[in-house]
């Protein structure tokens, strides 16, 4: 047996044991696509049809194969939100216990909606665990931090009693993404812009300066501070600030976190970038 028949052959009885609550067809259609999809490196249905022909995982015709995909697809009764949860609750346990981080981010499409979504870094990957679609024009019922508190509590109720971090970029960050992570025991790693105030924590004495904007004290290259500082006149917290300017930035990074200022948590939040 060749090592491709040999992963289809492992991956179909590894979906009929994730997915349970889907029929034997069913099944085998998900497991066709999936690998189907990772093999030809996109989602076009005929492109995967053509990778499945060719590996022989099928003995139907390529314009077959593409069909019965595009009936699963479309079939109204396979419900994502249900497959989705049922893959999670036995995939992420796998790292209950370890210090794990995960990334807040937005993709903006073509004007019409935004996908937000969390995800969970694994050493150069971002695996996404949660996300919901918003129209950019319409009005919506959810607010936006509703919407991150929903997803940050899917990822909560399978990870109990672990060590999370979230970090996230200046699209995002705000007072009240402090608190949600705050009311669920996650640090937090957060990139701010530059207009924000804060007042520092200053000398020995540890005395507090006046309000002022980031750009105040970190407006060139070569620049830094690293301290406790009260951030945000509107809605202040006192966190952790971390602000560097180095030469390889073309702007600044002003980085707060529940976690102690350094260099540290430039690192952390570098994660992201990958």
């Amino acid at each position: 047996m060749d090592a491709s028949q040999l992963l289809w052959e492992k991956w179909h009885q590894q979906v009929k044991e994730l997915f349970p609550m889907l029929h034997g067809h069913q099944q085998k259609l998900f497991a066709l696509l999936v690998l189907g999809m990772v093999v030809s490196g996109c989602a076009v249905l005929q492109r995967v049809a053509e990778n499945i022909q060719q590996h022989g995982w099928s003995d139907a015709k390529m314009s077959s194969i593409e069909r019965r995909l595009e009936r699963f697809v479309a079939n109204e009764q396979i419900e994502v939100n249900t497959i989705w949860k049922a893959f999670l609750s036995q995939v992420l346990p796998y790292w209950q216990g370890q210090k794990l981080t995960f990334v807040l981010d937005y993709t903006p499409y073509n004007g019409q909606f935004t996908i937000v979504y969390l995800g969970l870094l694994v050493h150069s990957r971002v695996l996404p665990v949660a996300w919901t679609v918003m129209p950019q024009q319409e009005s919506w019922e959810e607010r936006q931090w509703a919407i991150v508190a929903r997803l940050l509590d899917s990822v909560c109720m399978l990870l109990p009693q672990t060590d999370c971090t979230l970090v996230a970029d200046r699209g995002l960050v705000g007072a009240p993404l402090v608190r949600l992570c705050r009311e669920r025991h996650w640090h937090y790693v957060l990139r701010v812009c530059q207009k924000h105030t804060c007042r520092r924590q200053l000398g020995k004495h540890k005395t507090w300066s006046p309000w002022s904007s980031f750009k105040s004290f970190i407006h060139k290259k070569g620049q830094q501070w690293y301290g406790r500082a009260l951030v945000w006149q509107e809605e202040t917290i006192e966190t952790f600030v971390s602000a560097c300017w180095q030469d390889e930035y073309q702007e600044p990074w002003l980085i707060i976190s529940d976690l102690p200022a350094g260099k540290q948590r430039l690192a952390t939040y570098a994660l992201r970038m990958r």
